[in-house]
This record gives structure tokens, C-alpha cells and sequence, in this order.
């Protein structure tokens, strides 16, 4: 039953992923309001899989819809879903499990580069300081596996195929982040952007394909792009 509602929510989020940004784009400015509104979100995470040994980052690819909450003058929570999440990580030697023989023989012990694909869940509690642009904020995030692919490495040429059935199919997780405020004179809005960490709690891969701990991280760049025109209050 668990394996149904996850594959109906996945199916779910990626049907409706350019629906949700037609609907923040279109819709936005209605809803908009001093304490409550949605925006817009992008990022590049820079991620690597931790602790496992001889690996490298890989630049990836963040997009989504957020909303914002605000609490009181320094306080909000932002709830966000990603819809688009493409982070991974890069292997100096790793060995491709099929069931042909003679290609495993070909892509032993190879570079490889690991790509993975999310629909992201945090929950945003973030903190302004007062009279003050800057900001700081933790999220709890939860992280549903859409594809997992891998792309073996040797002089003769690339294998690419997909490793979904040795991924996690969920991964947990806690980001941290600093940001700043940026306002826009010519479109009369707000640009956060911030500064993220995050750190996964469980492994990645099964031990079928890495042995050891592999938890995903990343560090990263996002903006966000609430749909609020600056207030008179904010003046």
C-alpha cells in the first residue's frame, strides 16, 4: 500500500509540475498577501555523495514552488516542493552489475558519474533579523527518487543505464541556509537568495552497488521569487 501512495504522489507531482508554476505565475499576485504568499524558487546544488571514498562533486539543478508564511516581524515558514531536483555525484572507480557479462568486463572499476533525480519536500522555519536583510533558516526535507541513473567511463567510450532498482527509493534530510533580501526597483519585488547546506541521514545506493555509508550533500546557491509587492510597512 506504501509503495502505491508513493508511486501515485510521484505521477501526481510530475504531471502537475508545469501546472504549479503556470498557476504561481498567473495566480500569484491574487493570492498575494502581507503574511501569506507563493513564489517562485531555483537553485544549483553542488552535491557529491558523503562519506564514501573517492568521489566528486557534480553540479545539478533545483526548481519549484514555495510558499510563505510570515509569523510575525522576524519569524516565517516557507513550505516549498521541488519539482525539479537533479543533484548526484561523481566516482573515480566504480564497476557496472549487469546481467551481460561481457559488458561488466568492459566498465570495471571505472569513472563514473551518478545522476539523481528528486521531487524535494522541505519545510522551511526561517529566522529575519530585525532592521536587518539578512536571514538564517533550517528545513527538515524529505525527498522522493523519480530516476537514478549512472554513466560508466572507459577509453573506448560511455555506458549509460539506469540504477533505479539499487536506489533508495526516500531520502531524509536537514538543510541550513543563509540568505539575503534583495529588493528590485524596476519590478517592485523581493529576490532572496541564499547560501544552502544539506546532509542526508540515510544511504543513497543499496550495498548490492557501494559499499559502505553513501549519504547524499550538497552545497548550493537558490533564489526565491515571492510574488509580493513591497509594502509601505517595509519602506
Amino acid at each position: 500500500m506504501k509503495k502505491i501512495i508513493l508511486i501515485a504522489f510521484i505521477f501526481f507531482a510530475q504531471y502537475t509540475n508545469a501546472q504549479a508554476a503556470l498557476f504561481a505565475l498567473l495566480f500569484g499576485k491574487k493570492v498575494a498577501s502581507e503574511n501569506f504568499n507563493v513564489g517562485m524558487e531555483f537553485g544549483i546544488p553542488y552535491a557529491t555523495i558523503s562519506n564514501a571514498a573517492g568521489t566528486s562533486s557534480k553540479t545539478g539543478i533545483t526548481f519549484g514552488i514555495a510558499g510563505n508564511i510570515k509569523v510575525n516581524e522576524n519569524w516565517s515558514v516557507h513550505p516549498t516542493a521541488y519539482f525539479l531536483n537533479k543533484r548526484g555525484g561523481k566516482f573515480d572507480e566504480l564497476s557496472l552489475i549487469s546481467n551481460d557479462l561481457e559488458l561488466n568486463d568492459k566498465f570495471q572499476n571505472v569513472p563514473t558519474e551518478l545522476t539523481l533525480n528528486y521531487i524535494d519536500v522541505p519545510v522551511f522555519v526561517n529566522y529575519r533579523f530585525t532592521n536587518s536583510q539578512f536571514k538564517m533558516g533550517i528545513a527538515p526535507q524529505i525527498s522522493f527518487r523519480t530516476g537514478s541513473q549512472a554513466i560508466f567511463s572507459n577509453p573506448q567510450g560511455d555506458f549509460e543505464t539506469s540504477i533505479k532498482d539499487v536506489t533508495n527509493s526516500i531520502d531524509l534530510g536537514m538543510i541550513f541556509q543563509v540568505g539575503y533580501v534583495f529588493y528590485s526597483e524596476k519590478f517592485d519585488k523581493e529576490i532572496h537568495a541564499q547560501l544552502r547546506y544539506f546532509q542526508g541521514f540515510n544511504d543513497i545506493y543499496d550495498n548490492s552497488f557501494i559499499d559502505g555509508s553513501n549519504q547524499s550533500s550538497y552545497i548550493g546557491v537558490a533564489f526565491s521569487f515571492p510574488f509580493l509587492a513591497k509594502t509601505e510597512s517595509d519602506e
